[in-house]
């Protein structure tokens, strides 16, 4: 059964998560309470991935560092800020207009106050409207736009502890890659244990042979290697003209013979043979 992946869990918990989100952004206004939610999200990720993969050390160990990493990364959610900008005021055109008829206007009234009283008061009532407007639209209403920016401090900061990061992981996993080693070279070292008791007895019998001195006796030991060869499934297999891309050949003025048998696994090699072949 395949094992869990990091982005089966992650939509397992997609509709908590989605909640939570949008509680610390309209509710709290929070986006460092965000940044922690996603830390803690992916940390209790990694422990049920890490659970599930149990056997695989070399996987757990590379889902702790690219979680890590991230983790550190989440952080370029708080490098956003709003910027406000103003547009300068402009003096409008219709502000100038009343300003000039108001002065117009309080000048008449001033010259025609003595014969005109009435009208000299209309007129300057007539300038106060025109100062009232003058200044009510003398310039345009100061405009304020805000736009998204990124801060590029924190970006920095940010980006700089996901490779500190990084590194860090990436020099355990090597350290914890070569104690991995060692413990499999260890483990494929070849103890006493491994020897069945069929072997010890073969090679038991080889050296009585070899320290008996007796040629006759180490020939009859010898024919037993044959058999213990076959039950382990490897043939040995003789010098003919057809085998020649199995076997490493000299040259010799007597007969052609097989100095050494072929060692097959079906139609595998595993050690090739050797022959002296008749040469004229």
């Amino acid at each position: 059964m395949d094992s869990v992946g990091m982005e089966a869990l992650l939509r397992a918990r997609e509709d908590k998560l989605r909640g939570e989100l949008r509680s610390d952004d309209l509710i709290d206004k929070n986006r460092a309470r965000s940044v922690e939610r996603l830390r803690e999200t992916f940390g209790d990720m990694l422990l049920r991935y890490n659970a599930d993969c149990s056997d695989d050390q070399p996987r757990q160990a590379m889902a702790d560092a690219l979680t890590a990493t991230a983790g550190e990364l989440f952080a370029l959610l708080t490098a956003g800020r709003v910027q406000t900008e103003s547009a300068p005021r402009h003096v409008r055109v219709g502000g100038v207009t009343a300003l000039l008829f108001s002065v117009i206007g309080l000048l008449a009234g001033v010259l025609l106050f003595a014969p005109y009283r009435l009208v000299s008061y209309a007129l300057f009532a007539l300038a106060a409207l025109g100062l009232f407007l003058a200044g009510r639209f003398w310039t345009t209403e100061r405009r304020e736009t805000a736009r998204a920016a990124l801060d590029a401090d924190v970006i920095w900061r940010v980006l700089c502890r996901a490779g500190e990061t990084m590194d860090r992981k990436l020099e355990a996993f090597r350290e914890q890659n070569r104690v991995w080693e060692a413990e499999r070279n260890a483990r494929s070292v070849p103890g006493p244990d491994s020897v069945s008791e069929e072997e010890l007895q073969l090679f038991a019998d080889l050296l009585e042979a070899l320290y008996s001195g007796n040629g006759d006796y180490s020939l009859r030991q010898l024919k037993k290697v044959r058999a213990y060869l076959q039950r382990r499934g490897i043939d040995t297999v003789d010098y003919e003209p057809a085998q020649t891309a199995s076997f490493e050949t000299l040259p010799t003025k007597n007969e052609t013979r097989t100095l050494r048998p072929a060692l097959m696994a079906g139609d595998k090699l595993l050690l090739p043979g050797r022959a002296a072949e008749h040469t004229d």
